[in-house]
């Protein structure tokens, strides 16, 4: 459904359009979200060994679920440690999922498994039938995760900021100031989104909306490009004024 200030900016009668500078502090790479394809991270990072040797990386979120190997994404992203470098892995609405999952495993097992989480268990050696109790299930993720990667997991940040571009899952309320704390925005999108641009002068790079190429527009970089269903896991690499967009 359309929102009332959505409405106003189509007819024009909104605020006016986004018009700052791309001016991140120095250049960086975005990834998109990974989704289980630890074939596609490995060939996409190989790709930017050459195409942009010794930037930081942020990846967007969205590492599990979906695909075959969420367990490999996790373990080789820990491994990656991009913080090291001055990047982040930061979270995704899938990671939240999980997480509410391994929490309180009987309220969030349904809404996690409708949305991809038993082929994360599987990617972990869990091979039980639907109707499996969850608090078992979740029981055995633990001891298949193991303590360190669950806390890497649940001590990923919702935001990363270079100069004047912000990079999130999915971008948050363009109304209100970027706060971590607003995480369902961040996490899950927000309505007006598309509609209203912002007014701070914030660019924000982000995955979640999954779409055929990457965009530039209007203050967003979209990276989603639906890696587990298309076999295209894409990267911007963010300059001064400048975004190239590189895939598998």
């Amino acid at each position: 459904m359309t929102s009332f200030r959505s409405l106003m900016h189509r007819l024009g009668l909104g605020r006016p359009g986004f018009d700052a500078a791309l001016a991140p502090d120095s250049a960086f790479v975005v990834v998109g979200d990974i989704h289980g394809m630890s074939d596609l991270l490995d060939t996409l990072l190989a790709k930017l060994s050459k195409e942009a040797p010794g930037l930081p990386i942020v990846f967007v979120g969205d590492y599990v679920d979906r695909g075959h190997d969420s367990a490999g994404v996790l373990r080789r992203l820990m491994e990656l440690n991009p913080e090291a470098n001055g990047g982040a892995c930061l979270q995704g609405n899938h990671e939240a999922m999980m997480l509410e999952f391994l929490e309180t495993p009987d309220s969030a097992g349904r809404l996690w498994m409708a949305n991809g989480g038993s082929e994360t268990l599987r990617s972990f050696g869990i091979h039980e039938p639907e109707n499996h109790p969850y608090e078992t299930l979740r029981n055995r993720l633990q001891e298949a995760a193991g303590d360190a990667l669950l806390a890497w997991l649940s001590d990923r940040p919702l935001i990363w900021q270079s100069g004047n571009v912000v990079v999130s899952h999915a971008g948050g309320d363009p109304n209100l100031p970027i706060q971590p704390g607003r995480g369902h925005g961040l996490l899950w999108g927000h309505p007006d989104f598309f509609d209203i641009p912002r007014q701070d002068g914030l660019w924000m790079a982000h995955g979640h909306f999954v779409r055929d190429a990457p965009v530039m527009k209007a203050g967003r970089i979209g990276v989603d490009t639906g890696a587990f269903q298309t076999g295209r896991l894409t990267a911007a690499i963010i300059e001064p004024g400048y975004v190239r967009f590189i895939h598998t």
